[in-house]
C-alpha cells in the first residue's frame, strides 16, 4: 500500500445489479456474508471501510464481525484494534436519491491503489459529520459502536429500525469498520437487515467445521423421454442460503450434456424449495426441454461452476447411457458386473474445541463399511498425527473409534487428542497411512491445517 493510503476511504457497496431476487427467507432479511481485510491504521488515521445498506421496511440490523488473524500477532491477545459503528445516511452530506445511487456505484468501482478513483470517492463523502457527538447526547444518526478484533473471536451489534425512523432515514444506513492499530486484520463480516440485496462470497464457507456434499445420484428417462436426475446433499454441513442468491457466472448450476448440446438450470430453478439446504436432503429434477428419442450418452454435473466448497467433488458428475435399448445377439452379451462396494476413509477436519484442544474428524465417505475385524487385529489401521512436520502420535482404530462408527458408510468420528494448543502450529493428520484398507479414493486420507489458539 502506498504511503498515506490507509487514510483513504475504502467503500464497499451492497447495492447489487438489477434482477437480483428479493430474499425469500422466513425472516425476510437480506444478508451480507463475506471475508474482508482491514489494513493497518492508527487512532488519528484509521483504515476505514464503509458498507452502505438500503432498508426497504422496518426491522433489525444485526452485524457480526469475527477476526481470524491479526498480522503481526499482538503482544496482548485481548487487544481489540477494530471498531464497528452503525449510522444512518444523515451522518453524511445531504444527497438526492440519484446522488446516493451514484455514490454507491462509484464506491463499488473504487480501487484503493488508484488515486484518481480515490479522489472521485472523496467528492461524495466530503462533509461527513463527527460520528459520535457527546457521550451524554449522541446524534440521532448514531446507532451504536462496539470494540472488537481479538483473534478467533467475534462480536455483534444490533439496531432496531421502526417505521418513523425509516421514514426519516429514507432507508439509508451505513456499517462502518475501522482499524485503529498497525495490524492487518483478516476477518469475516455477517450482516442481516430488512432489505432485498444479497452480497455473499462462498469463501466464507471454507473455514466451517463441516461441509455439504452435492451428489448426482441417478439419471434416467421418464415416460415422456425427458431426463430426470436425482440430487442429494450427502455431507454433514448445510448448503449456505447465500448460494441461492448467486447470479451469472457465480451461480450454482446443474448441467446436462448430450449429443454435444448443454442444458442447464441454476440453483433457484432446480431446487426452489431448498431441499438440498440440509444434510440428507434429496430432490428429483426434470429437464423438461431435454427429450432423448434415441440411445445416447448423458453426462450430468451439479455445481458445474465449482462454487460450493464440499467434502468431496468426485460425485458431482454422473454419466449414463440412456434412450432406446441396443439389442445384442444372444450369446454375445457381456455379463453385467458391478463395482465392489468399498469404504473410503477421509480426514475431513482438524480443529480446536472451545477448550483449545486439538480434535480430528474422520469420516467413511465410501459405500461400504470397514471390516469389524480391523478393530481387533494385530496390525490395525492407524491415525498418524504430526505437529510442525514432526511425528506426534499414532492412534489405533480401537482408540480412534471405540463405538465403531466407521463400520458403516457415512459414519463419522471426532477424536480428541487431549492436547491443548498454546501457540500456532501446523497439524497433519493421515488415516490408514500404511495403506491397509482397500478404499475408493486414497487421495483424501490426509489433511494439513494451521491452527492458532
Amino acid at each position: 500500500m502506498k504511503p498515506g493510503m490507509k487514510g483513504l476511504l475504502l467503500l464497499l457497496t451492497l447495492f447489487l445489479a438489477p434482477g437480483w431476487a428479493i430474499a425469500r427467507d422466513a425472516d425476510q432479511r437480506a444478508m451480507v456474508h463475506k471475508p474482508i481485510t482491514l489494513y493497518g491504521g492508527s487512532k488519528g488515521d484509521p483504515y476505514t471501510l464503509y458498507l452502505p445498506l438500503e432498508l426497504t421496511r422496518p426491522g433489525e440490523i444485526s452485524v457480526y464481525l469475527r477476526v481470524d488473524d491479526l498480522d503481526p500477532d499482538p503482544k496482548n491477545q485481548n487487544f481489540e484494534p477494530l471498531r464497528v459503528v452503525v449510522v444512518d445516511g444523515r451522518a453524511f452530506k445531504k444527497m438526492a436519491p440519484s446522488q446516493w445511487k451514484k455514490f454507491c456505484v462509484e464506491a463499488n468501482k473504487y480501487n484503493p491503489v488508484e488515486w484518481l478513483a480515490g479522489d472521485e470517492i472523496r467528492g461524495f463523502v466530503k462533509g461527513v459529520k463527527h460520528l459520535f457527538g457527546k457521550k451524554e447526547k449522541p446524534p440521532a444518526y448514531f446507532h451504536g459502536q462496539i470494540a472488537c478484533g481479538r483473534e478467533g473471536t467475534g462480536e455483534s451489534i444490533w439496531h432496531a429500525v421502526d417505521a418513523p425512523e425509516l421514514a426519516k432515514t429514507e432507508g439509508r444506513y451505513v456499517v462502518i469498520l475501522r482499524n485503529i492499530a498497525p495490524f492487518k486484520a483478516s476477518a469475516r463480516i455477517l450482516i442481516r437487515y430488512p432489505g432485498e440485496s444479497w452480497d455473499f462470497d462462498p469463501a466464507v464457507t471454507r473455514s466451517t467445521q463441516v461441509h455439504p456434499d452435492l451428489a448426482v445420484e441417478e439419471a434416467a428417462l421418464n415416460a415422456g423421454k425427458q431426463l430426470e436426475v436425482t440430487l442429494a446433499n450427502r455431507g454433514q454441513g448445510v448448503l449456505h442460503e447465500g448460494f441461492w442468491h448467486l447470479k451469472g457466472e457465480r451461480a450454482v448450476t446443474l448441467i446436462a450434456k448430450v449429443d454435444g448440446r448443454s442444458y442447464g438450470a441454476t440453483l433457484p430453478a432446480f431446487d426452489p424449495e431448498r431441499r438440498l439446504l440440509k444434510p440428507g436432503g434429496t430432490l428429483v429434477y426434470t429437464f423438461d426441454k431435454l427429450r432423448l428419442a434415441k440411445a445416447g450418452e448423458v453426462s450430468v454435473t451439479v455445481d458445474a461452476s465449482n462454487q460450493v466448497f464440499e467434502e468431496r467433488k468426485d460425485n458431482n458428475v454422473l454419466t449414463r447411457s440412456l434412450g432406446a435399448p441396443q439389442f445384442v445377439p444372444l450369446g454375445t452379451r457381456p455379463v453385467a458386473t458391478m463395482a465392489k462396494p468399498r469404504p473410503d476413509l477421509a480426514v475431513t477436519a482438524i480443529q480446536l474445541n472451545p477448550g483449545k484442544v486439538i480434535e480430528v474428524m474422520v469420516r467413511n465417505v465410501g459405500n461400504a463399511g470397514l471390516d469389524p475385524a480391523l478393530w481387533s487385529g494385530a496390525n490395525p489401521p492407524l491415525l498418524n498425527l504430526k505437529m510442525n512436520g514432526k511425528g506426534w502420535a499414532n492412534v489405533t482404530l480401537s482408540f480412534l473409534d471405540p463405538a465403531r462408527s466407521l463400520a458403516r458408510p457415512g459414519g463419522t468420528v471426532v477424536y480428541s487428542t487431549d492436547y491443548k494448543l498454546t501457540k500456532k502450529a501446523v497439524i497433519t493428520a493421515t488415516i490408514d497411512d500404511t495403506g491397509l484398507i482397500e478404499e475408493t479414493d486414497e487421495g483424501n486420507n490426509s489433511l494439513k491445517v494451521t491452527l492458532k489458539p
